[in-house]
């Protein structure tokens, strides 16, 4: 009988010890989060090849998203600022948006493609690579 009390109260004790182990392993965080963000590193965080590449994501992926915006009844867009927050890794972990005033659709849609973006390059400061804010504006849309 007392051999079945502390099996017992070991199998309950190893139990709980793995669920806390599994617990710790499931949310833990797989990527390094971001404890400080630079507004301004030494160096700003770059998409693919610069400005150039930047702009014609825009023209590609974003234009037709405010053409979509305007349909679904909001204003008139003909100039937009966009504020990346840009990881370690060069990914996109928040987007905010600093002008116009957007609906909660054309937010959605607008961050569905943003946080996806591929071919960041991080900030740096001292040569090490930092999470930073990139401000991106842009102005003079065309409507076709």
């Amino acid at each position: 009988m007392r051999f079945c009390i502390q099996h017992n109260k070991m199998f309950r004790s190893i139990s709980i010890l793995i669920c806390l182990v599994l617990n710790m392993s499931i949310h833990s965080q797989t990527n390094p989060t971001c404890e400080k963000i630079y507004d301004n590193p030494d160096s700003l965080a770059k998409y693919k090849t610069g400005k150039k590449s930047l702009a014609q994501y825009v023209n590609d992926k974003i234009i037709p998203i405010l053409g979509d915006c305007i349909k679904q009844k909001m204003e008139f867009v003909n100039s937009m600022t966009i504020k990346f927050t840009i990881d370690l890794n060069g990914k996109v972990v928040a987007v905010d948006y600093l002008k116009p005033v957007l609906t909660d659709y054309c937010k959605g849609k607008l961050n569905a493609e943003l946080l996806k973006m591929d071919g960041w390059h991080p900030g740096k400061v001292a040569e090490t690579k930092v999470c930073s804010i990139y401000i991106y504006p842009i102005n003079c849309i065309k409507w076709q």
